[in-house]
């Protein structure tokens, strides 16, 4: 069955195809449209200009995955007349939304339904005024084309981004086994917004087993980057600098005479931050204290070495919180997901220490873009987790679309208009 999958949960909007095969999950195509151009002045994301670019961008990038996908099909011509009674209900559906509705009804009444079984869209957590932007458009498409929704937890879709692959010049991606990750298993998912640990005993379930106390390691990332002057976002801006070597000092004669040493001057003196919470018994998270701790000691000298500690001092924390996690669970495996982990140093470091200890765990993470918020992981998440609800409209005589029967076997309506947003959503 194929899945038209949409994602607005932040500031990328994206639209993705996805199909499962012979119990294998295939990636068809999958757009997403940045906005980190427009944030970058404010240091972060703006909500109410990301709700506008979602409304801007919405239909286009689904055309452009449809065509990606050889699903987009001109309607014919025909002597019909407008369907005014479901276009009066497709108003209704989007009447906050007026540039999203303008743009979707010229494209419904121009092009043919697509060859998808359902659509999957992400309901929460996230930012709100963003998250009902997909969430009307999904219900838009769904009423239009009488298919099923399946509301999807975004933090269940980045775990979920481990069973995608990229996607081959010619569209089609390869195919990877469902069952390559064994469980029971250890979840971490390091984002923007979250820092999350969930223990899952086998594929489709989940218990929160521990979660950050204020900042996220992403937020953590982009917080102490301006601090430090870097643009956003901070994540790949610290990586970078921290990648470099510091330079050498060459005039040591003027240096000392302004009381500069040669150890402080090429910046080998030791700067040591908090690793907060590391030994705590729990397996919570806190970043604000590293936060709090660069915005009382940085000078504004020595960026490079700042830069590697603060990345260090991160990396250092969800490493030990993750692999004492493991250990207590006995996991199998340790499956990563989230914006943070596109960064190669910690995904190098997760490699060597599992190495470096007695653990038996294999370690997953999904390809750097696919770490990033994408509706590929969302498709990816409504089939491998089979819904406890699917919400479909009832306009044909059996109530349900022409869809896999023995996906939908047991499982309820919960009725697509009820579907709501849920910015704090819970795992």
């Amino acid at each position: 069955m194929k899945i038209l999958a949409i994602d607005t949960s932040c500031d990328d909007t994206s639209v993705a195809v996805v199909e499962k095969k012979n119990n294998q999950i295939r990636t068809i195509s999958n757009i997403v449209s940045s906005q980190i151009k427009i944030h970058a002045p404010y240091g972060g994301v703006y909500p109410m200009l990301a709700k506008r670019e979602h409304q801007r961008n919405l239909v286009p990038v689904c055309k452009k995955a449809l065509q990606n996908a050889k699903l987009l099909n001109l309607k014919l011509k025909t002597k019909n007349e407008k369907p005014q009674v479901k276009i009066k209900k497709l108003r209704i559906i989007l009447k906050r939304d007026e540039l999203l509705l303008k743009n979707t009804e010229k494209f419904l009444l121009k092009h043919e339904k697509p060859k998808v079984g359902a659509i999957a869209i992400t309901n929460g957590p996230g930012l709100e005024p963003c998250l009902w932007q997909g969430v009307n458009f999904a219900k838009a498409l769904a009423f239009w084309w009488d298919l099923p929704i399946i509301p999807v937890n975004h933090i269940k879709a980045h775990l979920s981004a481990n069973w995608l692959s990229p996607i081959s010049g010619n569209h089609k991606s390869e195919i990877l086994n469902t069952k390559r990750a064994q469980f029971p298993a250890v979840g971490l998912v390091a984002s923007g917004g979250h820092t999350e640990l969930i223990y899952m005993p086998k594929t489709g379930q989940y218990k929160l087993i521990g979660s950050t106390r204020d900042d996220a390691a992403g937020e953590c990332f982009d917080k102490t980057a301006r601090i430090l002057g870097l643009p956003y976002p901070g994540g790949p801006a610290i990586a970078a600098l921290a990648a470099k070597k510091e330079s050498g000092i060459k005039n040591q004669e003027l240096l000392n005479s302004k009381g500069i040493t040669e150890s402080e001057a090429n910046g080998s003196w030791r700067i040591e931050l908090p690793r907060p919470m590391l030994h705590s018994k729990d397996f919570d998270f806190s970043f604000s204290g590293l936060k709090t701790a660069v915005l009382y000691n940085f000078k504004g000298n020595n960026k490079t070495a700042w830069a590697k500690e603060i990345q260090q001092a991160i990396i250092d924390v969800l490493i030990h919180k993750t692999l004492k996690a493991a250990e207590k669970f006995n996991a199998k495996s340790i499956i990563a997901g989230g914006g943070v982990m596109a960064n190669k140093e910690l995904r190098k470091q997760f490699k060597n220490k599992i190495k470096s200890t007695k653990l038996r765990s294999t370690f997953h993470v999904p390809r750097y873009r696919l770490c990033l918020d994408n509706a590929a992981m969302v498709g990816a998440c409504a089939l491998l987790d089979k819904p406890k609800a699917i919400a479909w409209p009832a306009s044909n005589a059996s109530g349900q679309p022409a869809v896999d029967t023995a996906f939908l076997a047991g499982v309820a309506n919960a009725g697509w208009q009820k579907i709501k947003v849920n910015g704090n959503l819970k795992i």
